[in-house]
């Protein structure tokens, strides 16, 4: 007998099989390759989100001595090239170098005063720097007068005593010679000491300013005003000079720095180098200070070579993310690898009762122990092996990078559907004939057993327990946790072990209770349920892992949810909400009010105050809390109420951040003066601020004239676009909205990645336990045929015989799953520490799971409604064969 005639003879068991190597390698393999492709999407998001300052490397210094000095472009190349030479393999792969890129070097003088200007028009408080590009050519284009030229020299006749000082040309941005009053033509004295004369020649524009090369030269295209002092500000420039006029451009008398910018690629990092850029960064760090021929000399060493980026910082966050992330979605995932094999063990346990009899009776004819183990195991490989081979080939249509566990994967599960098989065989087939039924007495566990089983259920409870006690020791540099993955096994393999120990007994007692009856039914059923066989264990050890997993799962989506949703109300604070830079006048928030779905405006101002004598900087907020919590009502945001005292004009009664609240009254400075008397405590308010030391809440209509910066909108359905429209405000209005924020939350890779594979485990995990439950029906199916067609014999009726089905199978099912949905909602409470929601939540997570009964009920309640629709269905089949066809003679 060959393993080819197997496989056709059982066709359909070989059939199930398949099918089920086929789902499980698909899943194994597909689901770490769609994850590793949300990780990555998640660091590019991260990194696009982050300003180039932050994410590329910069080498700087600042010069202090003339030997330090670098007067020539070539001397700038040729660091530049030392520089690149120096990044070690994992940090060359990411960054870009050589023509086109935004690889750049400069050097710009830094907090230049402008001492005088030449002519009428002087404004104090006016700071131009002078700063030169290594390819101004290609990144700027000239849209007024001439480009700047090689430096000179030049007497200020009004300026007799600083003789003859050196002269540079540079050209400005529109915005920043109409804003500081600089047209061409101006010429200016920079610095109090070293003074040096600019000379505006034109005004240029960038080519595009949307390029990141931009984010490292912001200063030469944007005016940057400072608060200088408690009545003025500052206005800040940097002004674009020739290569010409680095031979003058020196650091002895005025702030210099260099700067050698090497752009990291976005596309190029990713999940798996991530930890390797890190390390990398820290020893081209030490490189480049060791590439300083003046490092560890005295003060020289300050004004050396260093290699700056946040690059390090933005991997590690991410990397602590991606590990929490991790660390569920792995309990999701190997909760539903180790059910799949489950029940495809279960399929292959079925495989191996059907073919029982062929291979006994080859066995008995003088086949080998090894030659029929082989046969069996070979109808069992050409069933698994290809199927599992197809699942791996059709994961390649999710894209995303391969793992080693998306290799791996199916390769294992159809080795140990393999190894199972042969395993089962040879111990069944040991001797020729050699049968035996243990469905008939009830099996007595060895002490041993009983000893080992009782170790397991103590060490899953007290791993529970100290993980509960004790916390994680997760972290992006040590890993998840060991216990975070044990004891969920654990808790499982506990609870199969005390569910397959103590569920017959129940069914004892009624069957000793049922025994004083007259009807036969209820008696047969519940004792044949009662019989503790040893085939019972493996479909509780897949049905209550695939329900509790999949219970699990519904728990962590509905606190997912929750928290996304308490996320997006704190970053909106309202319905909507609508900021601005420049002040919103009593008009536009009119206007805003008659917005179609508008039910109610709370203007608020915010800003920057000064607090006390000292004048230390807190924030200000100015709105009517009344008003505040009526339309943040019904919402998870909470604010506290107004103070209730009122104390006399011309002070005001304010709520303050803790730390104010201890020292009686004070004043802030917020345009005029205002005397605040604490009256209670204020810890932040959603979407408005966050929880910060040194916050003063007033009412608004105490603010005077303080200017009106945000709307917090109460409405349904509010459209952003027609809020901003209906503002009409000089500079575009930053609009959120909760559905916005929600959305944006959601949809983040590393949240819709979670959301999808708990959506995809709950499903695959259903089906498999159905699947389960139709193969525990089957295995039986042979011997429970036997048994109904002799009690027809005595009697029985095609009702009564479906009767003591349901009875037999159905209390293992209902006990199950039982046990099921109380493991999975106790799961989220005894790994409460590792189930951090807030990587992919849009912000701090309670960490609380609401307990919602309804979709944990309807799956325990479905799979146990579909084992009883299984259970008529497969005595509607049996009931159509001929009693000669189960029976065999002399029965």
């Amino acid at each position: 007998m060959s393993a080819l005639t197997l496989v056709k003879v059982h066709r359909g068991v070989a059939a199930v099989l398949a099918v089920l190597a086929l789902s499980a390698g698909l899943l194994v393999s597909a689901m770490p390759r769609a994850m590793q492709a949300a990780y990555d999407r998640a660091l590019r998001q991260d990194l696009d989100a982050a300003s180039a300052q932050a994410a590329d490397i910069v080498v700087t210094r600042r010069p202090q001595l003339a030997e330090h000095t670098l007067t020539t472009p070539a001397a700038f190349a040729e660091l530049d090239e030392r520089w690149q030479g120096l990044l070690p393999p994992a940090l060359r792969e990411v960054t870009e170098h050589g023509p086109g890129s935004r690889a750049h070097y400069s050097a710009k003088t830094e907090e230049t005063p402008v001492a005088a200007r030449i002519g009428p028009g002087f404004q104090a408080y006016q700071f131009v720097n002078v700063g030169w590009l290594s390819d101004a050519e290609r990144k700027v284009r000239y849209v007024e007068g001439a480009p700047p030229g090689p430096a000179g020299r030049v007497r200020v006749p009004a300026r007799p005593e600083l003789g003859e000082i050196p002269r540079f040309d540079i050209a400005l941005t529109r915005e920043a010679a109409e804003r500081m009053d600089l047209p061409v033509g101006t010429m200016l004295l920079l610095g109090h000491s070293g003074t040096i004369a600019a000379r505006v020649t034109a005004l240029f524009e960038p080519v595009d300013p949307a390029d990141r090369y931009w984010q490292h030269n912001g200063d030469l295209l944007h005016v940057s005003v400072r608060r200088g002092g408690p009545d003025h500000d500052e206005f800040h420039i940097t002004g674009l000079t020739s290569a010409a006029t680095l031979s003058r451009l020196t650091g002895e008398e005025r702030q210099l720095i260099y700067r050698w910018v090497l752009p990291v690629r976005g596309e190029d990092l990713t999940a798996r180098n991530a930890r390797d850029v890190i390390e990398a960064m820290a020893a081209y760090s030490d490189s480049v200070r060791v590439a300083d021929p003046g490092a560890g000399k005295g003060f020289i060493a300050q004004t050396g070579f260093q290699a700056d980026t946040g690059l390090g910082n933005l991997l590690t966050g991410f990397l602590g993310r991606q590990r929490t992330a991790e660390t569920l979605l792995a309990l999701l995932l190997g909760g539903l690898t180790v059910v799949a094999l489950g029940v495809i063990l279960l399929a292959v346990r079925l495989a191996e009762e059907r073919t029982h009899a062929a291979l006994a009776l080859m066995r008995a004819r003088g086949g080998s122990l090894a030659r029929v183990t082989a046969t069996g195991t070979a109808m069992v490989a050409l069933a698994v092996v290809p199927a599992a081979a197809l699942g791996y080939a059709a994961a390649y249509l999710v894209p995303g990078p391969v793992t080693a566990l998306a290799h791996a994967g199916p390769a294992l599960l159809a080795l140990a559907a393999v190894a199972f098989a042969a395993v089962r065989l040879a111990l069944a087939h040991r001797g020729p004939l050699r049968e035996r039924r243990d469905d008939m007495v009830a099996q007595r566990p060895s002490p041993r057993r009983i000893t080992l089983e009782i170790v397991v259920v103590g060490l899953a409870l007290g791993g529970a327990y100290l993980l509960r006690n004790r916390g994680l020791t997760t972290s992006a540099e040590g890993g998840a946790d060991v216990f975070l993955l044990l004891v969920p096994v654990g808790l499982t393999v506990a609870s199969a072990l005390v569910l397959i120990r103590c569920y017959p007994y129940p069914l004892r007692l009624v069957v000793r209770l049922l025994d004083r009856g007259r009807r036969a039914v209820p008696f047969l059923g519940f004792t044949l349920a009662a019989r503790a066989r040893a085939s019972a264990a493996l479909p509780v050890l897949i049905l209550l892992p695939a329900l509790a997993v999949s219970v699990f799962a519904a728990v962590i989506a509905d606190g997912l949810d929750a928290a996304q949703r308490e996320s997006a109300w704190r970053r909106a604070g309202a319905d909507a909400k609508l900021e601005s830079t420049v002040t919103i006048p009593q008009d536009a928030i009119e206007r805003v009010r008659r917005v179609p779905g508008v039910r109610a405006v709370v203007p608020v101002a915010k800003d920057v105050v000064a607090i006390g004598l000292g004048g230390r900087p807190g924030v200000g907020v100015a709105l009517d809390l009344a008003e505040y919590r009526k339309i943040i009502a019904g919402t998870p945001l909470s604010a506290p109420p107004p103070p209730t005292a009122a104390p006399a004009a011309p002070k005001v009664a304010a709520l303050v951040s803790p730390e104010l609240s201890n020292g009686g009254e004070f004043a802030i400075t917020w345009r005029n003066r205002i005397d605040v008397v604490p009256s209670g405590i204020v810890r932040g308010l959603p979407g408005i601020t966050a929880e910060t030391d040194r916050l003063v809440v007033v009412p608004l209509a105490a603010a005077g004239s303080i200017a009106v910066n945000t709307l917090l909108i109460q409405g349904t359905g509010v459209d952003p676009a027609a809020l901003a429209a209906a503002a009409r405000l000089p500079v575009k209005p930053l609009v959120a909205t909760f559905d916005g924020e929600l959305a944006e939350i959601a949809d983040a890779p590393l949240a819709a990645t979670v959301s999808r594979t708990l959506l995809v485990v709950t499903l695959a995990l259903g089906a498999y336990a159905l699947v389960a439950v139709v193969l525990v029906l089957a295995a039986g199916g042979a011997q429970r045929g036997a048994a109904l067609a002799l009690l027809r014999t005595l009697g029985l009726s095609e009702r009564q015989a479906r009767g003591m089905t349901v009875l037999e199978v159905t209390p293992m099912i209902a006990l199950t799953a039982l046990a099921g949905l109380g493991l999975g909602l106790a799961l989220p409470y005894a790994l409460g520490p590792g189930i951090d929601l807030s990587p992919y939540a849009g912000g701090p997570a309670t960490g609380d799971h609401p307990l919602d009964l309804v979709t944990p009920s309807l799956l325990a309640g479905g799979l146990t409604a579909v084992a009883v629709l299984g259970v008529f269905t497969h005595t509607a089949v049996t009931r159509r064969r001929a009693l000669g066809h189960v029976l065999r003679v002399g029965e």
